[in-house]
């Protein structure tokens, strides 16, 4: 008798000698949780810090009254867009959050992030990319 991991009664799922089997499933459980952690990093960018009184520090600052320059601006917006990844969201590793500059969109910043999130016992490297849209101040995730 095979099992799969959550299924089939206590005493199948606690047989040792039961060879473990892995559905179709479990690849579609990775996409949906990508999507997720997606998801929820991109209700974390587009939050305002101080906007919720039970967690003050969630969101980003306000960079718009910045009086630094543009290179320490854009240091001082991956640093924030990094710590508040890792406060806020436990399922990944940001190893690191890099500007991606592109001439052709001047009213768009896109910030590359690269992170580990944990798959059953093995880390797998994640890639997203933030775009920070220059109409509506709005972040999406990709």
């Amino acid at each position: 008798m095979s099992r799969e991991l959550g299924r089939g009664s206590l005493f199948e799922r606690l047989n040792p000698e039961a060879p473990l089997r892995r559905s179709l499933q479990a690849r579609n459980d990775l996409a949906e949780r990508v999507q997720g952690i997606k998801r929820q990093i991109e209700s974390l960018l587009n939050a305002r810090q101080g906007c919720s009184q039970s967690s003050p520090d969630l969101g980003l600052p306000d960079f718009n009254n910045s009086a630094s320059g543009s290179a320490d601006l854009l240091i001082r917006m991956a640093r924030s867009i990094r710590e508040l990844i890792e406060a806020y969201e436990p399922r990944v590793a940001v190893r690191d959050v890099h500007l991606l500059p592109n001439p052709d969109t001047p009213l768009e910043l896109t910030f590359r992030l690269d992170c580990v999130m944990t798959v059953n016992t093995h880390e797998e490297a994640l890639e997203m990319d933030l775009i920070l849209n220059g109409h509506n101040r709005h972040y999406s995730v990709i």
